[in-house]
């Protein structure tokens, strides 16, 4: 393969890998905005896990 060729291709590749890393960094920023957003609106619930879930589910079936 030409060197000169060679030089673009790799040029090119790491521009598009440096494309895909600011993408990917963007929509890790707003996927966490998004979750920080939902935590703020009141949802404590989701932040339990699983058998904690189930035990409030259990306690306010029984308060009811």
């Amino acid at each position: 393969m030409n060197p000169h060729l060679s030089y673009y291709l790799a040029t090119a590749r790491t521009a598009d890998l440096r494309r895909q890393a600011q993408r990917d960094a963007l929509a890790r920023t707003a996927r966490q905005a998004r979750r920080e957003q939902r935590d703020r609106d009141g949802h404590p619930a989701r932040r339990l896990p699983a058998a904690g879930r189930r035990v409030l589910a259990f306690l306010n079936v029984r308060s009811a």
